[in-house]
């Protein structure tokens, strides 16, 4: 059974299923009993699926209201220089 060192630095290929059989089971068996790994684990997949519907949402058009003061704000300091 893994030690929680061991397990932190596997939990990334386990979220990603790219461990194999054995590395798998004695984390899951490591998981069954440390609390802490479990909660590390569940934050891991947590900010996985999180950053993953990060990367799936479109930027926001903005609206000719920001687009005009952007414009103006560009042409202030364009002045300046």
């Amino acid at each position: 059974m893994f030690r929680c060192s061991e397990v932190a630095e596997r939990a990334s290929l386990l979220i990603d299923g790219d461990l194999g059989f054995w590395s798998r089971l004695n984390i899951k068996l490591h998981l069954a009993m440390c609390r802490g790994c479990r909660a590390f684990v569940e934050q891991m997949r947590i900010t996985d699926d999180l950053t993953a519907m990060a990367g799936a949402m479109q930027d926001p058009v903005p609206s000719d209201e920001i687009k005009a003061a952007l414009a103006r704000r560009q042409m202030g300091s364009a002045k300046k220089t």
